[in-house]
């Protein structure tokens, strides 16, 4: 047997052993971040209060102006849960899907709304919305009321 053949053999250098060790630790570390992250992104959104419960029941949009006593959209929010949504702002985020635009807008909730009950959001017109649709285009909505509950509708085609 030759021992200088098996004493010629050399493995990689120490020093690049460690930067790789280091290296698999650091991208185990980045997955196991994102992982977690996945779960826990979400829950601190909330004060710690309930979040309400609500369904659209009704969504109408026009380019015409055609809903509900000339509206250019009305919207229905029904309190589905057992929590009073408390007076203030709801955000409503348009999409015209059709066009490829989107925008929001506020709707003012004039005071509580106790479970089992609905408020409404009404414009005569899309200006403020950030988009401006016409008849034949697809329209969604997304209502988020003061206290984070959400809901979105499905889309609509306009007249």
């Amino acid at each position: 047997m030759n021992l200088s053949k098996i004493q010629d053999k050399k493995g990689i250098s120490p020093i690049i052993a460690t930067l790789l060790l280091i290296l698999i630790a650091i991208a185990a570390g980045v997955i196991v971040y994102a992982y977690v992250i996945g779960f826990i992104g979400g829950s601190t959104s909330n004060s710690g209060g309930s979040t309400s419960v609500i369904q659209i029941t009704n969504f109408c949009a026009s380019a015409t102006t055609k809903c509900n006593s000339g509206d250019a959209y009305y919207i229905t929010v029904l309190n589905a849960g057992s929590v009073t949504i408390s007076s203030g702002n709801a955000q409503l985020y348009f999409t015209d899907v059709t066009a490829g635009t989107s925008g929001s807008t506020t709707c003012n909730i004039a005071s509580s709304v106790a479970p089992g009950t609905s408020y409404t959001c009404s414009a005569i017109n899309w200006s403020g919305t950030g988009i401006s649709p016409s008849a034949g285009d697809s329209i969604s909505v997304k209502v988020v009321d003061p206290d984070g509950g959400a809901a979105t509708s499905s889309t609509k085609v306009i007249s």
